[in-house]
């Protein structure tokens, strides 16, 4: 464990197998022991595996030795809680991070100091996302909008009236084409990066059978708490706070998967806005999620079964991963953070032995990403109501 920045070599298996399919599928580094007192909100790995980082609900930013999980500095600024963060996509000394201070920062983590602040939203920042090039940010907020920055100026290209509750989350495809926003309105929406334009809206709808419509009129929208993009860029994956998290063909507007708990393990995702990621270095492809109840729950893509649990009784808020998976970090409730290899005789090999590229899967057919066509089981379910989690404060 790693308790006050000092490391402890200590290693644990804090996994469970459900069905039999996976058997020790991650080994754990070390355990960085949180403070009660303070919500880590996110975790991230650096894109050259070297740092670690994480944002608490005290406004403050943890860096991290990646290797050894010790604390290399704090950085301090925020004057309200941090709801995100993000490493520059192409110099692992930037991070972004986003607040409740109506801010957005960008850090330089060599001088230990914000070198820019962005100011344009007008209620809590919620979320953040780099382009491949690193030179524009996205940012979501609970003023219902989607702000598009050119970080070599400062300013702010594009504002996107986007939705009509707070945007929960943002992500971009991996062409930069196109930025997907997603929010406690139940819809996800598709905008154009370069005009700003909406192409689509995303909404599930029971009564459609999975399809997705641009009417919510006579449909119960779920709270949207998290969005993801396939590596090959041709699917969603959405979590919401009916506890589901859903595989969208978003060319075609349709659900074609549907991933849940049972009874056993208890609900995913219907208290807290827990994050979810793709999972391809392993034998199949999986899809990972935090939970309210179970820790990380991971399901095969294809059956949509369970196969895999770490932390088993922990609500885990935060979730990031590199290398496709082989690489994973967790963050909980309890402030603590969690690092893990995957095992190496988990991992997947192409036909050279080696392990696949992200660019290898990206490539792959459509079919390891999804089943040939929709998921009958979405056609039946019944949406109720459900509280928002979110509520602007009279105060603010």
């Amino acid at each position: 464990m790693i308790e006050n920045g000092e490391h402890l070599d200590k290693k644990a298996k804090a996994e469970k197998t459900v069905n039999g399919q996976f058997s020790d599928l991650y080994n754990e580094r070390y355990v960085i022991k949180g403070d009660s007192q303070a919500l880590v909100n996110a975790v991230r790995i650096s894109p050259d595996h070297q740092l670690l980082a994480t944002c608490t609900s005290t406004g403050l930013i943890h860096i991290y030795d990646y290797a050894s999980g010790k604390h290399k500095l704090t950085l301090k600024g925020h004057n309200k809680g941090i709801s995100d963060i993000v490493f520059s996509t192409v110099d692992s000394s930037i991070i972004a991070s986003c607040s409740d201070d109506l801010t957005v920062r960008i850090w330089s983590i060599v001088k230990g100091a914000c070198i820019r602040i962005l100011k344009k939203h007008t209620y809590h920042v919620s979320a953040l996302c780099f382009n491949s090039k690193g030179n524009l940010l996205v940012s979501g907020a609970a003023d219902e909008t989607v702000v598009i920055w050119d970080l070599t100026t400062g300013r702010s290209l594009k504002t996107l009236a986007a939705h009509s509750d707070p945007v929960s989350s943002v992500c971009l495809t991996p062409d930069d084409t196109i930025i997907i926003s997603a929010s406690y309105d139940g819809l996800m929406r598709l905008f154009d990066l370069e005009s700003g334009q909406c192409l689509k809206t995303l909404v599930y709808n029971s009564s459609s059978h999975g399809t997705a419509t641009a009417s919510t009129n006579d449909v119960v929208n779920f709270p949207i708490s998290n969005v993801q993009v396939t590596p090959n860029g041709k699917y969603i994956l959405s979590t919401s706070l009916d506890g589901k998290i859903r595989l969208w063909d978003y060319m075609s507007n349709k659900v074609m998967k549907t991933y849940t708990s049972n009874d056993t393990l208890k609900s995913i995702c219907e208290k807290y806005n827990c994050s979810s990621c793709f999972i391809t270095a392993t034998p199949e492809p999986l899809v990972s999620s935090g939970s309210d109840k179970a820790g990380v729950l991971f399901w095969s893509v294809q059956s949509k079964d369970i196969v895999y649990q770490l932390q088993a009784g922990e609500t885990v808020l935060g979730i990031d991963s590199k290398d496709d998976g082989a690489e994973l970090a967790t963050c909980t409730l309890q402030g603590d953070v969690h690092v893990y290899d995957l095992n190496p005789n988990m991992k997947a090999v192409n036909g050279n032995g080696t392990a696949k590229s992200d660019m290898e899967s990206s490539a792959d057919p459509e079919s390891e990403y999804s089943a040939e066509g929709e998921d009958p089981a979405d056609g039946t379910e019944e949406p109720v109501p459900i509280t928002r989690q979110v509520q602007k404060s009279e105060n603010d």
